[in-house]
């Protein structure tokens, strides 16, 4: 469920918000809802690299693929779809260490934490 209020939040709010909002939405659904500490990465993680990805193939169909094959040069990638793998990898990161992040924070103010273990 975390995941999808992820997606759905950072689906709606993208097109609108600074790139870093992306990290305040994880953060915030998964210190309200928190699970355990891998639910909380990888809903964070999915719920930030989908809709990026997402929304990223939206503009390289819109500009015929033109636009983020340049950019993609000038990061020496040889084309546009691995520039757009790359970027969701990146705000999957971003995503998942802030979901990470809610959890435990909301484990610093449980009268009663829960270990966590390996």
């Amino acid at each position: 469920m975390n995941f999808l209020i992820i997606i759905i939040l950072s689906a709606a709010l993208q097109p609108f918000t600074p790139w870093w909002v992306i990290a305040i939405i994880p953060f915030a659904v998964l210190f309200w809802r928190s699970t355990r500490s891998s639910q909380a990465f990888w809903a964070g993680f999915g719920g930030v690299a989908l809709p990026w990805l997402a929304y990223g193939y939206y503009l390289r169909f819109i500009s015929e693929s033109t636009l983020s094959d340049r950019v993609a040069g000038i990061f020496f990638l040889p084309n546009g779809i691995l520039l757009l793998l790359v970027t969701a990898l990146i705000g999957g990161l971003v995503g998942g260490i802030a979901g990470l992040s809610g959890f435990w924070t909301r484990q610093l103010f449980r009268k009663h934490p829960v270990v966590v273990s390996s």
